[in-house]
């Protein structure tokens, strides 16, 4: 293999690497797990005033599985999973499934930008204060977490997320 060829070789496995990863920024490098050990925990209950105005609360959505993407515009990873997310919602939302999006580290304008950009639709809104990020232990985006009919933490996925496996693991935790 000639040196160009190794070259190549390593920026593809880098970009690879990066997309798997998640995006971390200001954050410490913390072990990440795509599912916790000690699932299921109770959801940790947070509000949050959407885009588009309205107050939404875990609370208000009891007894009902739901999705939390935890996201960043600037996240390359969080543009590949927009399309994923957008369509599982679609193809979810008469089941009962909620969706929440939580963007982090972001400012208003950039993550509407983003919103706008990728067609989302389902609820989303900017941790202002951070609180909900440092609840959740969020120390890299996208992070998603899948919460059961029952209030439990059923699953917790680091990184850019597939449709595949959203349902996969909804359906586990209905």
């Amino acid at each position: 293999m000639n040196r160009k060829s190794y070259i190549t070789a390593f920026a593809l496995f880098a970009a690879i690497a990066f997309l798997f990863a998640g995006c971390k920024k200001g954050a410490e490098n913390h072990p990440a797990s795509s599912q916790a050990e000690s699932l299921p925990d109770p959801v940790i209950p947070f509000k949050l005033t959407t885009f588009d105005k309205k107050e939404w609360s875990v609370a208000g959505v009891k007894g009902k599985p739901l999705v939390i993407n935890f996201w960043a515009s600037w996240c390359g990873p969080c543009r590949l999973e927009a399309g994923e997310l957008q369509s599982a919602y679609l193809s979810l939302k008469d089941t009962g499934v909620e969706f929440i999006g939580v963007a982090v580290q972001d400012t208003d304008k950039d993550a509407m930008g983003f919103i706008k950009k990728y067609n989302l639709t389902f609820p989303s809104g900017r941790d202002s204060t951070g609180e909900i990020m440092r609840a959740y232990n969020i120390y890299g985006v996208p992070t998603t977490y899948i919460i059961g009919r029952d209030g439990n933490i059923r699953y917790v996925h680091s990184g850019a997320i597939t449709e595949e496996i959203l349902k996969s693991e909804i359906k586990k935790a209905l």
